[in-house]
């Protein structure tokens, strides 16, 4: 199975949403660079090494779904009990989950390259929740 770059960083940035980061701070975090960050995220400019050093020093995410799109986003079943996710609204979750949820569906359909209408919908729909987050 090929990993595709720009959904692992699509994937990379729904987690910084997650938990609320901008690429500086996912750079200090993971001890590198925003720029290394950034490239990441763009999808170009960085080898395996790289990406495997930043999703190293984040404990909490799944780096077979960042790579792969494939499992949770974090590694154990239920996320993790720190002061972020303590004062999630309740609904937040949920709206995280669905929207997992799409970005597995959008990388099936993506994937199959079966109907452009169907991958704007569910982009459409990726904005509209994180907008509510």
């Amino acid at each position: 199975m090929a990993a595709n770059l720009e959904q692992i960083g699509t994937r990379l940035r729904f987690f910084m949403k997650i938990k609320g980061m901008d690429i500086f701070a996912l750079g200090e975090f993971t001890n590198t660079s925003a720029i290394l960050i950034s490239n990441i995220i763009a999808g170009k400019n960085y080898c395996m090494d790289d990406l495997l050093s930043v999703l190293n020093n984040i404990p909490e995410l799944n780096p077979h779904w960042v790579i792969y799109g494939e499992g949770n986003i974090f590694k154990s079943e239920t996320t993790p009990a720190d002061t972020d996710t303590a004062t999630m609204q309740k609904n937040r979750l949920k709206h995280l989950q669905e929207m997992q949820q799409l970005l597995e569906t959008l990388d099936a359909i993506e994937k199959s390259k079966e109907n452009k209408s169907q991958i704007d919908n569910l982009k459409a729909r990726i904005t509209e929740l994180t907008r509510k987050l």
